[in-house]
């Protein structure tokens, strides 16, 4: 009985909708249409307001990075004072031990010849002697401002006269005269805050 109804009802609403007007089929037609397009507008608009939320998040996520890191300084302050200053001095004591791999750890044999005593913190690494002339080589890590001004006042005041032999921002070549005696330094600004110096003169 079911099916012979629906079929009945089916024979009853086939000629009515046989009967709709071309015009009205075309309506429908538009109508989906605009609606079609209305939901692919919908979904282009809810991507492009991702994306810019997206850019936002990761345009604050330095700012909220910082936030975060001030709040766990705050808060190691509060447990440990001056853990900030203590850290710091831990680390310009230790400093000195992880760049002694940067220097030679003692003299090698040989004497000073110059009259002027090294620059503190330089050491001798190289000395030779070929008849009356003798070479020492010092280096080591410090200012090469200092390192310049302490030779040039310290042969100064024993009374050395000084001649100019070259300089240029990296290097200076000095000679200091007094009598016969004559002694010629070169001192150059090395890599990684080095300086070295070569001293070299002849025995009278």
């Amino acid at each position: 009985m079911n099916k012979l109804g629906f079929i009945a009802a089916a024979a009853q609403f086939a000629p009515r909708l046989f009967q709709v007007r071309r015009s009205t089929w075309i309506a429908v037609g538009v109508g989906l249409l605009v609606l079609f397009g209305l939901l692919i507008w919908a979904a282009l608009a809810l991507i492009s307001w991702f994306f810019g939320q997206a850019q936002g998040w990761s345009a604050a996520a330095p700012e909220v990075a910082r936030e975060a890191l001030a709040t766990v300084e705050q808060q190691v302050e509060q447990v440990v004072p001056g853990a900030r200053e203590k850290v710091a001095a831990g680390l310009s004591e230790l400093a000195p031990i992880l760049k002694s791999e940067d220097r030679p750890q003692r003299d090698v044999s040989g004497t000073d010849i110059a009259p002027v005593a090294r620059y503190p913190g330089l050491t001798r690494t190289f000395w030779h002697r070929e008849g009356r002339q003798i070479n020492v080589h010092y280096e080591g890590r410090a200012d090469f401002a200092a390192v310049l001004d302490h030779y040039v006042r310290g042969f100064t005041a024993l009374g050395y006269t000084q001649e100019l032999q070259s300089a240029s921002p990296e290097a200076e070549t000095h000679a200091w005269i007094k009598g016969k005696q004559r002694y010629l330094a070169k001192i150059v600004s090395e890599p990684k805050g080095m300086v070295s110096v070569d001293i070299e003169t002849a025995l009278q």
